[in-house]
Parts: C-alpha cells; sequence; structure tokens
C-alpha cells in the first residue's frame, strides 16, 4: 500500500491519506479534496519521468541520475503548483511508495524546494538502476537489421516497464480525468485546435503562470481525442458474456441511448435510427462519456488502471450517479484498477457506502449470497473472475476534508462496521430541514 502525508501545503493544514485500491475524498467546494488528487497523480506520475530518463540517458553515473531525476521532479513541481516561494516554509510533502518497506520521498522547502530520498529507497532505486543500464546496454551492442532491432527495442522497453512499476511499487497506468470533461464535447475542433496552440505557447513561456490544472485539461483532451479515434467506427464487442451484458446495460441507463462513432462523427443513439451529435447532447452525456469510453478502452485491452477521477457526477441526475458508480467498480474489480474518487454528492458516497454492505452481508450471511445478486443483477457474474459489484472494506479508505476545521482530515470509515460512517452532508441536510421547521412554526 502506499500514502501520502501532507502539511502545511495551500488549505491542507495536515492530512495523512493511505492510498488504497477504493480511495473517496469527500468535502466542500475549496476544501482541498482535488489539491490532494492532484498531488497523488504528482507522484504516482514520477515513474514514467524515471523510465523515461533512463532510457535517454543510459550512460549517466549513479550520482548525475540523481541529480537529474531531483532536477527534474523540481522543475515538475513548478509547472504543476508554482514556485516555492509561494508556499508555507513549513510545508512537507511526504509520498511513501511502499508502507511495508517504509521507501518514501519527501518534499519540503529550504529557501528552495528540497527533494529527498530515503537512504534505504535511494539504495534500492540505484539496484534497479544498475540492472536496468545492463539491460539497456546489452540490448544496443547488439548489431542486427531494423525489423529485429525493432522488435528487441519493443522487447527492451517491456523489461523496463516492469522494473520501473517494480521500483515504484506500482504497476497501472495512472490518469486524471479533471473536471469540465464536456470541453472535449462541447466545443469545436477548430477552437480546441487554437486553444492548445496558445497553450502550448504558455507553457513554455511562463512557468509562474503554469497550474497543474491547465496540464491535467492538455493530458486529458489528448487522451480524449485518442479515445475518439479508437472508438471510429468500432463494432460491437463480440465478446457477448453476463457481464459485458451488464455493462453495456449500465452504460445505455446512463447515456439513455448508445454511443457510436461513425466516420468520425459522435453521436448519441436513442434507437436504431434517431441520434444526436454528441456536441449536441446534454451536459451529463458530454461530461460522462470520456469516462465511459475509458471504461470500455480498459476492458477492452484489459489494462490495470489507475483513475483518478474529479467529480464524477457531474451534470449526472442522482439514478445516473449511482449507476456510474457502480460501473467504475464494476471494472476496477475485473481488471485489477485503483479508483480515486474526489466527489460531494452523497449519492455517490450512498453508492460506495452499499457496495462495502454488499459484502458485508454476503460475508454475514452466505445463504442470502443469491438473493442479493439478484436484486443487483449480478447472479450471472463469475465471482471467480474477479466479476463482481461489491467492495472488500480492507481495499477501500474514505476521508472527509474540512476547512478551517479543528481536525482537517478524518478518515469516515468505521472500523467496526467497515461502512463509510461520519456524514457532514447529512449535517447540511438537517440545517436545511431545520430552516424549514423554523418557517412552518411562523404559520
Amino acid at each position: 500500500m502506499q500514502k501520502i502525508i501532507i502539511k502545511n501545503f495551500r488549505q491542507i493544514s495536515h492530512a495523512e491519506i493511505e492510498v488504497k485500491d477504493f480511495l473517496f475524498l469527500i468535502g466542500e467546494q475549496a476544501s482541498g479534496k482535488s489539491t490532494i488528487a492532484k498531488l497523488i497523480y504528482f507522484f504516482k506520475s514520477l515513474k514514467q519521468d524515471y523510465f523515461n530518463l533512463l532510457y535517454e540517458t543510459n550512460k549517466r553515473s549513479l550520482v548525475e541520475l540523481q541529480k537529474k531525476l531531483i532536477s527534474n521532479i523540481q522543475n515538475k513541481f513548478a509547472v504543476y503548483f508554482g514556485y516555492t516561494s509561494r508556499l508555507d516554509d513549513d510545508f512537507c510533502i511526504q509520498y511513501i511508495f511502499s508502507t511495508e518497506k517504509g521507501y518514501k520521498l519527501t518534499l519540503f522547502k529550504k529557501k528552495s524546494l528540497q527533494i529527498q530520498f530515503d537512504n534505504d529507497y535511494w539504495d534500492f532505486i540505484s539496484k534497479k538502476t544498475i540492472a536496468l543500464q545492463k539491460q539497456i546496454d546489452s540490448s544496443n551492442e547488439n548489431k542486427m537489421n531494423f525489423i529485429l532491432q525493432e522488435k528487441a527495442k519493443n522487447a527492451l522497453i517491456k523489461k523496463m516497464t516492469v522494473e520501473v512499476n517494480k521500483t515504484f511499487f506500482d504497476d497501472r497506468e495512472t490518469l486524471f480525468l479533471p473536471a469540465g470533461r464536456n470541453i472535449t464535447v462541447s466545443y469545436p475542433e477548430q477552437f480546441q485546435l487554437l486553444f492548445f496552440g496558445e497553450l502550448k505557447s504558455a507553457l513554455y513561456s511562463n512557468k509562474e503562470t503554469n497550474t497543474v490544472d491547465i496540464n491535467l485539461i492538455k493530458e486529458f483532451v489528448s487522451y480524449s481525442k485518442f479515445l475518439a479515434d479508437y472508438f471510429n467506427g468500432a463494432k460491437e464487442n463480440v465478446e457477448n458474456t453476463p457481464f459485458r451484458q451488464l455493462i453495456h446495460t449500465i452504460i445505455s441507463q446512463i447515456l439513455h441511448g448508445d454511443y457510436k462513432n461513425e466516420n468520425g462523427m459522435e453521436k448519441i443513439f436513442y434507437n436504431e435510427r434517431e441520434f444526436v451529435p454528441l456536441s449536441m447532447s446534454s451536459s451529463g452525456q458530454q461530461e460522462v462519456i470520456r469516462i465511459i469510453q475509458d471504461v470500455i478502452y480498459i476492458l477492452n485491452e484489459k489494462q490495470k488502471a489507475s483513475r483518478i477521477i474529479e467529480e464524477p457526477e457531474t451534470h449526472l441526475f442522482p439514478k445516473a450517479q449511482k449507476l456510474l458508480i457502480e460501473l467504475l467498480i464494476l471494472v476496477a474489480n475485473k481488471t485489477n484498477s485503483q479508483l480515486i474518487i474526489t466527489t460531494h454528492s452523497p449519492y455517490v458516497q450512498a453508492t460506495f457506502n452499499n457496495m462495502l454492505y454488499y459484502t458485508k452481508v454476503i460475508r454475514a450471511q452466505s445463504d442470502k449470497k443469491k438473493e442479493i445478486e439478484k436484486f443487483f443483477s449480478t447472479e450471472n457474474l463469475k465471482t471467480a473472475a474477479k466479476e463482481c459489484m461489491n467492495i472488500d472494506p480492507e481495499k477501500f479508505q474514505a476521508y472527509a476534508l474540512k476547512a478551517n476545521s479543528d481536525v482537517y482530515c478524518k478518515s469516515i470509515l468505521d472500523d467496526v462496521t467497515q461502512l463509510i460512517g461520519d456524514n457532514f452532508i447529512d449535517e447540511e441536510t438537517e440545517n436545511i430541514n431545520n430552516e424549514f421547521d423554523f418557517l412552518y412554526s411562523m404559520i
């Protein structure tokens, strides 16, 4: 398991977060939940930076490699979060890549941003680096024709990927899905090209004005273009299993139709003939379509993924919010993927709670298993193939974030019940009801 500890960073006074397979962050706007999610993404993306550095500059010594890696992390942090001159002097962020081994990376301020690998962890990285450098050298020494060279190159990349994943204790492909996902649908392609031309210019011209949001939107739009192309002309999936049928049913209920990309034109079909262009569809359909496409892509490619999704509930009716979370859980379980959610929706929270309770009831009342599965339409799924909608409490963690509070970050997963407990959304509901009662008493 991995963990992040944050102290005095922007609005975050102190947060200690266990990064499990399912991580749920709930809080008011401006509570810092997105900042925490983006920091997690920042650290999880470092393995790709290390891979690129090693692959491109194999001849560097370990000392040179460490200096270059630290420099790259410093530059990336500045691009994502701004320069440390704007941060508190006593801020500290620690990411523990392996809680079992205690391997960690610490960022703190001492005039400038300091990057500090735990000694044991850097020794571990060094040993892995030496082994990888030998593999790269061996591959470069082999003289062969172009086709064999390409095969050898691909084989090397696969080997390196496996070892780099082991080095960072993470074998999942990480992607951040930011809020405002409808930008990839609702604006003409010409606008997107202009927007990203200006964006690329801004990224190169002034790091001080860059934000993590701009970079994440840039990455997401690029990935969305890939997804649209991936589904261009795609035929219905030939794998007609109960699991795929359930996935298709859930997606159709969320979209109130079926998505198709015909010759580059994305459409939502309401029946076999009638459709609306995706660019003219509802805001909810536009906001959710890239999440749905990503889910299908992960399934089709059998990819172990890590997805960090900001406010998946955006523009969706409560029923669709529930269905979307169930869809994400199904795919995460099936592919051994990771799901990190930020939200302020009580319906998203309630759905996670139900899936935790689903597990609890089945474990306590095994004779009720078939009845429960029939209720959730999961009776035909293959449990042995990880086709399940429920969540193992051991793989789940939930936190409530509250700015300007005595306790900023609080675990809301009850150790005894193994359910999400404290819910300050209920407090707001009670406040609204109290207002109504007060007004009613005036009559």
